[in-house]
């Protein structure tokens, strides 16, 4: 014991007016030392001659301390205190000042975060001891418990990924686990692909009931169901961007939502941007307005004769969120499953490639940069009782 004093008192600043509990707060970080030199070299420890700082390079990465107990106190956090759960604050912020990251997309990694990995037991634990059998335990028993759909299951998996990268970057630990999973073994909720989407007589029946009903919400959803855009580009259209049969996509109406140090959110904004999601040319197109579209058009311009953007109310452009309540309500007065505005868009889609338009000519009006994307969007509209006649009449 009066050998480990005699080192305790190397790393005082003050022999002669050290207490017993500095004397106890210097053993205790004489046993992080110990502990450290089981998982790091500390004769790799070298001083600046500059100005004085101690410093270690670990994964390739300099750790720099004030001096060794400094460098020693951050090393201890280093190995034995990172945790996904103490690196998600910290990453949020770095998305929020580094990347080009929307608020909304950091709202949905906190919205996913808080749904499936908060206070569970795999974010606590030491990053540098999870293995990727740990996740699939964790998967299995996630996946038991609330069913989800693989995209589901993607996008919250996505977070994770995205903490483990950051923590590569940072040097915590060296590789991502998450890679060496087989996700295949995994089952998960099947998705209905017709609810994803209207069908044709649902189409129908929303045009019928709201023909009749003159206001800029309901004439906002009867021209969607005319387009094939997207709800940001639908709600920034202006009067000027038709031309003749055609009316050009070049605008969107962005939510706009600033992020704090402590991770609250300053009220949303809207903003209108001259870019297309993606940032590529694909998304800057012409849309052609069959007729339906134009009747549509002149009513709304009865009642909006003089603003900027097509779709207004009171003078300000909707937003998402009253656009898609409206169209709940009306979804329910007619007696069917509420959707959002964007299945509308895969509504469309599929309307137009059952009636021949090809896959290709689909992603121009898309706005998409591969065919993949469109095909995604492509979901089958013929009614189950079609099915069946038709199975009837072919097979017997």
């Amino acid at each position: 014991m009066q050998d480990e004093i005699k080192n305790l008192l190397q790393f005082s600043d003050c022999h002669s007016i050290l207490t017993t509990e500095g004397i106890a707060e210097l053993y205790k970080f004489m046993q992080k030392e110990d502990k450290l030199k089981e998982v790091c070299n500390l004769d790799r420890i070298k001083i600046r001659p500059d100005d004085g700082r101690n410093y270690i390079y670990i994964n390739r990465k300099q750790v720099i301390g004030i001096d060794r107990a400094d460098l020693i106190n951050k090393l201890y956090d280093y190995f034995f205190k990172a945790t996904l759960d103490g690196l998600y604050p910290e990453w949020l912020c770095w998305r929020r000042d580094n990347t080009n990251v929307s608020s909304k997309t950091i709202k949905e990694n906190i919205f996913l975060w808080n749904a499936f990995f908060k206070d569970t037991a795999i974010v606590k634990a030491q990053l540098t001891e999870l293995k990727a059998t740990d996740f699939i335990k964790f998967f299995r028993t996630l996946l038991k418990n609330e069913p989800l759909t693989r995209k589901r299951f993607n996008d919250a998996k996505s977070v994770l990924n995205g903490l483990y990268y950051y923590a590569i970057e940072k040097g915590v630990v060296e590789y991502n686990p998450l890679k060496e999973i087989n996700y295949r073994q995994f089952q998960f909720k099947a998705i209905n692909a017709k609810k994803e989407v209207f069908t044709l007589q649902e189409r129908q029946l929303l045009l019928d009931y709201l023909e009749p009903v003159n206001d800029i919400f309901s004439l906002g959803v009867q021209l969607d169901f005319y387009l094939i855009c997207r709800s940001a580009e639908l709600r920034a259209l202006r009067w000027s961007d038709i031309d003749g049969d055609f009316i050009k996509i070049q605008t969107q109406l962005l939510e706009e939502q600033t992020m704090n140090d402590d991770l609250t959110f300053n009220p949303r904004i809207y903003k209108n941007v001259d870019h297309i999601k993606g940032n590529t040319d694909y998304g800057f197109r012409f849309m052609p307005l069959t007729e339906g579209a134009k009747k549509v058009l002149e009513r709304i311009r009865e009642i909006n004769p003089n603003g900027e953007f097509i779709l207004m109310n009171e003078g300000r452009q909707l937003t998402t969120v009253t656009f898609n309540r409206h169209l709940k309500v009306y979804c329910e007065a007619v007696g069917i499953e509420p959707r959002t505005s964007h299945k509308i868009r895969f509504t469309v889609a599929s309307l137009l490639y059952k009636n021949g338009v090809p896959a290709t000519t689909l992603q121009r009006l898309l706005g998409h940069s591969t065919l993949a994307m469109t095909l995604h969007y492509l979901r089958d509209l013929t009614p189950e009782e079609d099915t069946f006649n038709a199975m009837k009449a072919v097979l017997g």
